[in-house]
């Protein structure tokens, strides 16, 4: 099945807002075609069945995304191991996920990680003419990448988590998870 699979916590906000953000990005650039992309989120800690955090929907909808209809899950490591991208909120989510499903490590980054790794790249350095093909393709060459950039502190891959914080928290959260999408997306 493949696709990009988005991971946080609580799968509340983090990875609904990055979930939204992608969703939208894609069908900006590629229309109806967006839909061959699979895009979901879950979280390693649960409880599913709860909706989006409110500021997490302030936030989507201040960007003019949409934000309805989200009901949080588990992560299903079935669609892990399946998956062409693991996206994650922070190194230690990215930890878990390969620690459950190590064949996942060569495509599972945090948001900010990956963008870091693409970012520069010109959308014809990542091999594939559809979307689909370019999304199944950029885990192999942004790890490629790796060794050849300046590194920056491991810390700055992280996006902390807003739960329980205030707007301006989930702003600042949306705005960094905004950035490592558009970043990703330029290349996909």
């Amino acid at each position: 099945m493949g696709g990009i699979i988005h991971v946080c916590t609580g799968n509340q906000a983090r990875s609904p807002i990055a979930l939204r953000l992608m969703e939208a990005g894609l069908r900006d650039r590629y229309g109806r075609a967006a839909d061959s992309i699979f895009v979901t989120s879950g979280g390693t800690q649960g409880p599913p069945d709860r909706p989006m955090q409110p500021f997490a929907i302030a936030e989507l909808e201040r960007r003019g995304v949409p934000a309805d209809h989200f009901l949080s899950q588990l992560l299903d490591l079935d669609a892990v191991a399946r998956a062409h991208l693991v996206l994650t909120a922070t190194r230690k989510h990215r930890d878990e996920v390969v620690a459950q499903v190590p064949q996942a490590l060569p495509y599972t980054f945090t948001w900010r990680e990956l963008a870091w790794l693409v970012r520069g790249l010109k959308p014809d350095e990542v091999p594939g003419r559809y979307a689909v093909e370019r999304a199944a393709n950029l885990a192999r060459v942004a790890k490629q990448r790796r060794g050849y950039l300046q590194p920056l502190p491991p810390e700055s891959f992280d996006i902390a988590d807003p739960m329980g914080g205030t707007r301006q928290d989930y702003r600042v959260a949306a705005d960094q998870i905004e950035e490592a999408i558009e970043t990703i997306l330029g290349v996909v």
